[in-house]
């Protein structure tokens, strides 16, 4: 994936040393950032509404902030839920064109697999 601001692909980081890249969720999408951008990226991250934390991350369709565990759902631009961010923002580049077919064909695959997991579940085989 690549960071969302400037398309820059991320690569392993050296053996024993952690990544310098951020993950984050802008406008209910997961995102990641590069240390070139992460600074003005700040201000397009969602933030969490109980502790201001941007180490927000997406998955299996919940929204969850790693500083103090607040889990939600994504939301449909709904003011009210649990965490604020930027609605709409004219120099985010849109996330949605960002990644190539591949990335595209991937996520769809995940996608499904996530979908027969919760219909397992709601079935009561998982």
């Amino acid at each position: 994936m690549p960071c969302y601001r400037c398309g820059t692909r991320q690569v392993d980081p050296e053996p024993g040393k952690p990544s310098t890249w951020h993950r984050g969720v802008v406008l209910e999408h997961q995102v990641l950032v590069c240390p070139d951008c992460y600074p003005a990226a700040l201000a397009d991250l969602t933030r969490c509404s109980r502790c201001d934390s941007v180490r927000l991350v997406k998955q299996l369709d919940q929204i969850e902030c790693l500083d103090c565990r607040l889990t939600r759902e994504p939301r449909d631009d709904d003011p009210g839920s649990g965490m604020s961010g930027a609605k709409s923002a004219p120099d985010i580049p849109d996330i949605s064109v960002m990644s190539d077919s591949r990335d595209s064909a991937l996520a769809a695959e995940v996608a499904r697999a996530l979908e027969r997991i919760r219909r397992a579940r709601a079935s009561g085989q998982g």
